[in-house]
């Protein structure tokens, strides 16, 4: 079947053999391009894909590096469990592995075990709760410490809370003053960065 078809193919003009295999080629084009800029559903691909892509980069900056001297650092890990590629490191020469065990006190390559640990722990999503949780304690605090300001100095007008020279912002004007303040040093709420001041803090007024 394939030689008649070869034959059908040499026999016709060749606006026709255009006109023909044209819009299958703008769809194959299509798909090769799809396939660069999609996520990936299947492991496997995702790890060709990812191993090819890398050889090629570390290929360009192998050449790079001859050609200029510069001292580069290649490092990629994966962030989906799924995932089936280990850790990938390239460098451009020993005085980048030296000057990382150096300065970080460990190989790059335990570096890279370490960074994609943290990549698939979920440690950053936890840390970003915690910030956001850490903000609304402070937001709180403070309003409800300027609260107590108000009711402190009854009808008088008193824009906010003085941390900085309370003495002479609130003290001198308005006769109150501060007892029993239960952490070390007096700041305002925004200025404490451990929940756990914050909470004391809170609890105590």
């Amino acid at each position: 079947f394939a030689p008649q078809i070869c034959d059908i193919w040499k026999a016709i003009l060749k606006e026709e053999q255009i006109a023909a295999t044209d819009e299958e080629l703008v769809r194959i084009a299509e798909l090769k391009e799809m396939k660069k800029t999609t996520a990936h559903s299947v492991a496997l691909n995702a790890f060709h894909d990812a191993r090819a892509s890398l050889v090629s980069v570390q290929s360009q900056l192998e050449s790079l590096h001859n050609c200029t001297g510069l001292e580069m650092l290649l490092l990629g890990v994966c962030s989906d469990a799924q995932a089936v590629s280990c850790p990938q490191v390239w460098t451009s020469g020993d005085v980048v592995d030296e000057f990382f065990q150096l300065t970080n006190k460990m190989s790059i390559s335990d570096y890279a075990v370490k960074f994609e640990c943290y990549c698939l722990s979920g440690i950053q999503g936890t840390a970003k709760t915690y910030e956001t949780k850490l903000m609304a304690l402070k937001s709180k605090t403070s309003k409800l410490i300027t609260e107590k300001l108000h009711e402190a100095v009854a009808l008088r007008s008193v824009s906010k809370m003085f941390y900085t020279n309370f003495d002479a912002h609130v003290t001198e004007k308005f006769g109150v003053v501060v007892v029993n303040w239960p952490l070390p040093h007096f700041v305002a709420p925004g200025s404490i960065g451990l929940r756990l001041e914050l909470q004391t803090l809170y609890n105590a007024w």
